[in-house]
């Protein structure tokens, strides 16, 4: 694809994601602590109709802004913390940088479920917005001909997913945080394996961000 036809299929998972945001019907919850709350329902999306999309939610004491920045996505010198502190993966890339707003992004995890699910590696397309309310992180896996699969690793495919920060209206300093998940791992795993471990990937990654921003003083209370 070209660029421009990047920047079109960014858009549109961009209003994908707008979607999942604003949809109330149909959710069930998959795990509820005293700071997360994580729902799930079956995907409407081409080709994932056995799957499932996630939606985690939490709120944190502190701006949007530290939150994006800790949660940072793309590789490079910026993506350093988010890999200092998610032990989930084990490398992020930046396969390259279309416009400021627009790149292609490669990552890789380390394995899960005590060794059951093998190392995966991603490649997406991911679309940042950011304004004065809202900070998001919006991403699809593409066919990236640059990137071919390492034979370490099962290529995965994120269907649309991201995450979002935001302001809290009359909470100052205080922020909300959405996490949207709808990935296919690939391979042979029974779906209930797949199914059972992404609620408590999914609040685990929460709290780990959760545990940094305490411990790096960022947290107001």
């Amino acid at each position: 694809m070209n660029s421009t036809q990047l920047r079109e299929l960014a858009k549109v998972t961009a209003d994908t994601l707008q979607g999942y945001l604003r949809d109330t019907e149909d959710w069930k919850t998959s795990k509820k602590t005293k700071d997360v709350l994580v729902e799930h329902k079956h995907s409407a999306i081409a080709g994932n109709e056995h799957g499932y999309l996630y939606r985690a939610q939490c709120e944190f004491n502190c701006s949007k802004d530290i939150l994006f920045k800790y949660m940072y996505p793309i590789g490079g010198a910026e993506s350093e913390l988010r890999k200092k502190w998610d032990k989930d993966i084990s490398d992020l890339q930046l396969v390259e940088k279309i416009a400021p707003d627009l790149s292609v992004n490669m990552v890789r995890t380390n394995s899960a479920a005590m060794g059951m699910i093998y190392p995966r590696e991603y490649v997406d397309l991911v679309f940042e917005i950011c304004d004065d309310d809202v900070m998001s992180c919006n991403a699809v896996s593409i066919d990236c001909p640059a990137q071919p699969s390492n034979p370490k690793f099962v290529r995965g495919w994120n269907h649309p997913c991201g995450f979002f920060c935001h302001d809290i209206p009359g909470h100052p300093g205080r922020a909300k945080f959405v996490l949207i998940v709808q990935t296919d791992i690939k391979g042979n795993l029974p779906r209930s394996l797949v199914d059972s471990a992404i609620p408590g990937a999914v609040a685990g990654l929460c709290n780990n961000l959760r545990q940094i921003l305490k411990k790096d003083g960022y947290l107001t209370r």
